[in-house]
């Protein structure tokens, strides 16, 4: 299955301490909501015009309401400004719905967007709709892995505006030339983001500039990682357990030594030690035939939410490498025995919360503020 990864960078007007553009992110197994708004203005204001705009559209199409009803609910909430008779944010939103491989973009008002298959631009063919007397525009596509999607707020595209080389602005005809040129070079998304940013505010020297955002979407193969840690609280489920880790798709690590002796057991597949991997901070890991990493346990997953907290760097080789194929992942998977090691608990909680548990649900929480998909099972 596909996925859909997103990137983004930003530069504030120059004396403002927000942006007035806003960026929206929602994402499930089965889709990904990505909104642009573009707050006319700049400064606190603009930030809240285009915070309203980008929120509501990734909400309300993230939860299936129709495009044109959306749109709608957004004019009739927006401001119009009474003198130049436009409405106070641009916005555009993609929806990438990864199982059915399609991609909706509704644009309104919105300056720059370009649709990379590869290293080709694909002109999109857009329906125009009219809503509440605006006009909507609506581009449906068959997507495809290694397609991009970028979107840029028109503090790109009027970069440099009055200057000798730009007295128009630095244009759209220049932003894909870059594109192509960097896409060339198999630039990353990321750097691609930050570097349009850049280029930004080295055209903006001299000037105020505007706020500017440039936002990245990369179609690729979706990438799950599957996490067993613990025991079954019941022995007549250890087999069952250690098939679904077995069959599942993606990396498989195994957390916990009693847990490596069980997928043993039920395997028949024998886990190699490196001793190469040993540290003053943690036990060496482990390699077993279908599985991708073999760890310790708690000190493990102790040292991972230590780094994530910023409250240590300092970590064993199992946890940096645990950290890496998490960072990597779209999509993880925690398959959690239920049986308790009575040294794991502590006494400041109740006799059934163990220190696993907190640590697997905390984790969990730090993952999804990146925007990951986690699931977590018990047995």
């Amino acid at each position: 299955m596909i996925t859909c990864e997103v990137t983004y960078a930003f530069k504030n007007k120059k004396g403002e301490e927000v942006c007035g553009d806003t960026v929206r992110i929602k994402k499930s197994e089965e889709k990904t909501i990505v909104s642009v708004s573009d707050g006319l203005g700049s400064g606190v204001k603009a930030n809240i015009l285009s915070t309203l705009t980008a929120s509501m559209a990734t909400s309300m199409v993230f939860n299936g309401l129709p495009i044109e009803e959306v749109f709608e609910s957004i004019l009739l909430t927006l401001p119009v400004c009474k003198i130049r008779g436009i409405s106070y944010a641009t916005l555009a939103t993609c929806l990438v719905e990864h199982t059915k491989k399609k991609c909706t973009i509704i644009e309104y008002e919105f300056p720059v967007l370009f649709y990379f298959r590869g290293k080709e631009i694909i002109e999109l063919k857009k329906q125009k709709k009219i809503v509440k007397g605006k006009e909507l525009y609506i581009s449906k596509v068959d997507v495809k892995e290694g397609d991009s999607i970028f979107l840029m707020t028109d503090g790109i595209s009027q970069a440099g505006m009055g200057t000798s080389m730009y007295p128009f602005g630095f244009g759209n005809e220049n932003i894909e030339k870059e594109l192509k040129k960097l896409i060339n070079k198999n630039t990353s998304h990321k750097e691609i983001t930050q570097y349009l940013i850049s280029l930004a505010e080295e055209l903006d020297k001299g000037s105020k500039g505007d706020d500017a955002t440039v936002v990245a979407l990369k179609i690729r193969e979706k990438n799950i990682l599957t996490i067993m840690v613990g025991p079954p609280a019941k022995k007549e489920n250890d087999e069952f357990v250690v098939r679904k880790l077995i069959n599942a798709k993606g990396k498989k690590v195994i957390c916990g030594g009693t847990t490596g002796h069980i997928v043993e057991r039920i395997t028949g597949e024998k886990i190699e030690v490196d001793l190469n991997s040993v540290s003053t901070n943690s036990p060496p890991v482990g390699y077993m035939k279908g599985i991708d990493l073999v760890t310790e346990g708690i000190i493990t997953l102790t040292q991972v939410f230590r780094y994530y907290e910023h409250q240590s760097m300092e970590m064993g080789f199992g946890a940096k490498r645990l950290i890496q194929l998490l960072e990597k992942a779209d999509v993880i998977n925690f398959f959690v025995g239920r049986a308790i090691n009575p040294a794991h608990q502590n006494p400041l909680f109740t006799h059934d919360i163990s220190l696993k548990f907190r640590l697997i649900n905390d984790i969990a929480k730090i993952l999804k503020k990146k925007d990951k998909i986690v699931n977590i099972e018990y047995f």
